[in-house]
């Protein structure tokens, strides 16, 4: 089986999780129910401090998914760079 990985797709891959991982950060700030009174109001308060809990934990992950993402696409443009013959050679079969 042939895997091709073209590093500039592995960078826009990065850049996505980058932006999904903002995005939960926002959704974990968003709010922390305190505005709801009665009954109900701590249970709202409680499920927001969850959803806090779970966008912070999920930007956390996507963070490092990005890392790993870069990491390997650097990796793989060193190893194209190793195998791409200089200008003017021909790769031997």
């Amino acid at each position: 089986m042939v895997i091709e990985v073209v590093p500039a797709r592995l960078y826009e891959l990065a850049g996505v999780l980058d932006a999904a991982s903002a995005r939960a950060a926002q959704v974990g700030a968003a709010g922390d129910g305190a505005g709801v009174g009665g009954p109900l109001g701590p249970v709202v308060a409680g499920f927001g401090e969850t959803v806090a809990v779970a966008g912070g934990c999920l930007a956390g992950e996507l963070a490092w998914l990005r890392s790993a993402v870069t990491t390997a696409a650097a990796s793989w443009q060193q190893v194209d760079a190793g195998l791409l013959p200089g200008f003017g050679t021909a790769v031997p079969r």
